[in-house]
């Protein structure tokens, strides 16, 4: 992975240790950033077997950001979007866990933590997208909406029955990962970052468990309802993701 750019200040977000989220944001890499990357080494090295892009899309680039954002994640997150899918004893978990719960300790939460993210990556990302976004509109003039649709190919499930995908659902989920890097900071956000403030980057000892106030606890769900909006667009609750499941 590349070092920062290091030219912007990093920007402190908060992002739940959350499976069907993580999911998404490893999605992005594997195929279409990885493939996006190599696409762009081999345009510049002069080979013709390539995909033509737009002419400010620079895959490597684009990869590299994705990487550093991964390792901004705490490591709890990374271990997470590691595991997805599979039972991990609670023994192998990663220093720097914690359990999150409600007052009086009712409800186990679905954990937060602060990470220290470079808003010029964020970017990066987000320009990648608005052009998946034009391409998929027709509008692009290069390759890259063949290419969005071959790389959905490669990312249906084998034997899974599935509707045939132009890239629209690839780039859907890829804009779903990076929505809740994009949230913006609200009042509750600050109150939850002060909640979990012993989690955050540099922090010598993490508690092995944290129990919100009741203030904490109403700006926890508004928090979470904003997550449940970027990750699903609105299609459903997707309250039970506030709760933990193991």
């Amino acid at each position: 992975m590349s070092e920062s750019t290091g030219s912007t200040q990093p920007r402190r977000v908060l992002l739940p240790d959350d499976e069907d989220w993580l999911a998404q944001l490893m999605g992005m890499e594997e195929p279409l950033l990885m493939q996006l990357a190599l696409n762009s080494r081999a345009a510049a090295e002069g080979r013709e077997d390539v995909w033509e892009m737009p002419a400010d899309l620079d895959g490597a680039a684009v990869h590299d950001a994705f990487g550093r954002l991964y390792q901004a994640l705490p490591a709890p997150l990374r271990h997470t979007a590691a595991n997805t899918g599979r039972s991990v004893p609670d023994s192998n978990r990663p220093a720097g866990t914690y359990t999150l719960y409600a007052p009086d300790g009712r409800y186990e939460y679905t954990p937060l933590y602060p990470a220290d993210v470079d808003p010029d990556d964020v970017a990066v990302l987000a320009a990648a997208l608005a052009h998946f976004r034009t391409a998929l509109e027709g509008t692009d003039g290069t390759d890259l909406a063949d290419f969005l649709q071959q790389m959905a190919d490669e990312w249906s499930e084998p034997g899974r029955r599935r509707e045939p995908d132009d890239g629209t659902r690839l780039v859907d989920s890829f804009a779903h990962g990076l929505a809740v890097l994009q949230l913006p900071h609200q009042p509750d956000t600050e109150q939850l970052l002060d909640a979990v403030a012993a989690t955050a980057p540099g922090s010598e000892a993490v508690p092995a468990r944290i129990v919100l106030t009741e203030a904490q606890n109403d700006a926890y769900q508004r928090f979470m309802t904003r997550v449940s909006a970027a990750v699903t667009e609105g299609r459903h609750d997707y309250a039970l993701h506030r709760y933990a499941t193991s």
